[in-house]
């Protein structure tokens, strides 16, 4: 960036500079060419008697390339003597003294030279002007355009020294982890950086206690709600077998509402037990579906896996997916694996009403950018959790029918 606008600025420079240059350069090629006039009339004044003035013949000379010519023109229109390049016919079509404009090849200075009429004309090719012209812009070009490049270089080196500093700061930051133990906080190299440097990490701090009071609260609370729930579904268990028929639906129904509830805790007990800090265990991922207490849902497993994972975790997330499907009227689920070179996909595709395409971009535009309060609930969030714990993340795959998740494992 730096170089570019360097460049742009030389041109601007050079745009200036070149009208500068042409304009003076015009005023002096006419001040040389008067100036030539001017000495070529003393000169011949003085050696009029010498020379053969009016015989309509020019200058003897060498071969050579004239840069300006000259002609003396009788005031009836004939050249009466030139040089040796000058044309035979007159310079200018009417006697002028000084410029002449009527030209198109020649740019024309005339003096009068004697009292019968006679004028001396010195005049320049315009091609020899505009050669001197471009040749100017030529050299005001690469000279305005050979200082921007090394002030660009020059620059470009200066900026990059001064904002080293600041690079390094920036990575330090990106690598600080406040939650993490061990992470360092970020050390400042310059003194104009270290109130940066300390309003991150202040930052860093703050942000760090107010998560972790959130994790303990919602630990807590989890771990407070547990032991109820267990004891409100062995007492719903009694009086399902006590009850009569006609209520034991009823009651199977509020079985089931508690054990959700109960699963739900224990996701939330598990999530934020570990603290974004797994503890992988290997797991064989065929045989650890099919153990997964989830009635009201057929299960059908395909292929087998291996994977090293927190097993509390993904259970909690896994069971929480499938407690959607059961809730939005599914009643079958096909669970799937397969492995590349980098992860291991768990997909799970059950037979309810699934979404619409729209919402499925949504929910996984929300997905990827881990905007959990958008459109999803807690069991698409709390799996993508669990698998950004895992080094993976959550994706909805499009199904021809129902609903279909992917859970890309990234440890194995």
């Amino acid at each position: 960036m730096v170089i570019q606008v360097s460049l742009a600025w030389s041109l601007a420079v050079f745009g200036v500079v070149w009208f500068a240059v042409h304009h003076k350069l015009d005023d002096v090629l006419d001040g040389t060419l008067q100036e030539s006039a001017e000495i070529l009339y003393g000169l011949l004044k003085a050696n009029a008697e010498h020379l053969p003035i009016g015989s309509g013949g020019s200058l003897p000379a060498p071969p050579h390339h004239e840069r300006m010519v000259w002609q003396l023109v009788s005031n009836d229109q004939r050249v009466v003597w030139r040089s040796h390049s000058a044309p035979t016919q007159p310079l200018a079509a009417v006697h002028r003294e000084r410029w002449s404009a009527d030209s198109p090849d020649w740019h024309v200075y005339g003096i009068p030279f004697d009292d019968q009429g006679t004028m001396l004309y010195v005049a320049q090719p315009h091609g020899e002007r505009r050669k001197a012209q471009l040749e100017a812009a030529l050299v005001t070009a690469c000279g305005a355009l050979l200082v921007g490049l090394a002030c660009a270089v020059w620059l470009r080196r200066r900026a990059g020294r001064e904002l080293r500093p600041l690079t390094d700061l920036s990575e330090q930051v990106a690598r600080y982890h406040p939650l993490e133990p061990g992470s360092s906080p970020p050390m400042a190299t310059r003194e104009e950086l270290r109130p940066v440097r300390d309003a991150i990490v202040h930052l860093g701090d703050r942000l760090a206690q107010n998560v972790t009071s959130e994790r303990a609260f919602s630990a807590n609370a989890a771990h407070a709600l547990r032991t109820p729930l267990a004891g409100l579904g062995a007492q719903l268990a009694m009086l399902q077998r006590e009850s009569p028929a006609d209520v034991q639906p009823r009651i199977q129904r509020a079985r089931e509402a508690a054990d959700r509830l109960s699963r739900v805790v224990t996701a939330l007990l598990s999530l934020f037990r570990s603290g974004g800090e797994i503890k992988p265990r290997h797991i064989a991922l065929a045989a650890f579906v099919q153990d997964l207490p989830l009635p009201g849902l057929a299960i059908k497993v395909s292929g087998d896996a291996d994977v090293q994972a927190d097993p509390d975790l993904l259970a909690a997330a896994l069971l929480n997916l499938l407690d959607n499907s059961v809730r939005y009227g599914a009643t079958q689920a096909q669970v799937s694996f397969r492995r590349d070179a980098h992860a291991t996909v768990i997909q799970l595709v059950d037979n309810g009403p699934g979404v619409d395409e729209a919402a499925r971009k949504r929910i996984g535009a929300a997905l990827a950018t881990q905007h959990y309060e958008q459109d999803m609930g807690l069991g698409l969030m709390l799996a993508d959790r669990v698998a950004r714990a895992h080094g993976g993340h959550l994706v909805l795959v499009p199904v021809e029918q129902g609903f279909g998740v992917e859970i890309t494992l990234g440890l194995r």
